[in-house]
């Protein structure tokens, strides 16, 4: 670990992922860090970890989906270690299928976690940050908070929704010492898709998806990669430590290469191109 410590730093979904690597990089890095999970059980393979490193790391407990645990948890975190300078609201998930196989109840819940629950984690910090003008609030979308592909509709909306937010915010906010930064990442190898959410009618015999479902899944394997969570850390990082960061942060090929080709190639194209590759 390093010699000093450079700040505290909040994780929402902690234990597992993107939010368990970004959560060891930074304590790494000289930060203590406080990461968050709703299952206190998955946070032991963390705080193992953080122990025989001796790393300045601490689990807790945390459902972000309830207003009155978030409200409650988040004065006891900035009590203990006299404040907050970074937040990175990571927790999330994918729910997964046509949209129109989604329920009303599994849109909903889509948005609870990834967009009302990141909402609810900013305006919690938010006040002490202000009052010390000073502090770094990091929203971690996806690729597809800017381009949407085949069945990834419901998370994509969720995606679209926090970086409508957050780019908002990040105006408010500069004025008053805090700066909100996104991050994009494209696929990596995490537990993303084992932790999908399957909507309920996404295989109904009567919707015409079923075909296009099994190409999709398929198509699906070809691209995975061998990619490194620590690449998402290190933009994290890179982020908090800068005085002046920029708003969005692609990381990972797929994301640059997908936004670079929904920006610059005609529309219509980029739509046969995105289909040929997902769907045919």
């Amino acid at each position: 670990m390093a010699g000093k410590t450079d700040g505290i730093v909040l994780i929402t979904g902690a234990s597992s992922g993107l939010g368990k690597a970004t959560a060891l990089y930074l304590a790494r890095k000289g930060y203590r860090v406080v990461g968050t999970s709703r299952d206190a059980r998955r946070l032991a393979s963390l705080e193992e970890t953080a122990a025989a490193e001796k790393l300045a790391l601490s689990g807790v407990q945390l459902d972000i989906n309830d207003e009155d645990a978030v409200t409650s948890a988040v004065p006891g975190i900035f009590a203990e270690h006299g404040g907050v300078d970074a937040l990175v609201n990571n927790a999330g998930y994918g729910h997964w299928g046509p949209g129109e196989s989604f329920s009303d109840a599994e849109l909903k819940a889509q948005f609870e976690t990834n967009f009302f629950a990141a909402a609810r984690l900013m305006r919690a910090v938010l006040p002490g940050m202000v009052k010390n003008e000073h502090g770094t609030i990091v929203n971690v979308s996806s690729v597809e908070g800017r381009l949407a592909t085949p069945f990834s509709g419901a998370y994509a909306a969720s995606k679209f929704a926090l970086e409508g937010l957050s780019e908002a915010m990040r105006v408010e906010l500069w004025p008053l010492g805090v700066r909100v930064a996104m991050v994009e990442p494209g696929l990596f190898p995490t537990q993303f898709f084992e932790n999908q959410v399957i909507a309920e009618r996404a295989e109904d015999e009567n919707l015409p998806y079923r075909d296009m479902l099994a190409r999709y899944r398929q198509k699906r394997l070809k691209y995975e990669r061998d990619t490194d969570p620590d690449d998402v850390a290190r933009v994290i990082h890179k982020i908090i430590r800068s005085r002046r960061p920029r708003f969005r942060y692609p990381v990972g090929i797929d994301a640059r290469a997908g936004m670079l080709g929904a920006r610059f190639l005609p529309e219509r194209l980029f739509q046969a191109l995105l289909s040929r590759a997902t769907l045919r």
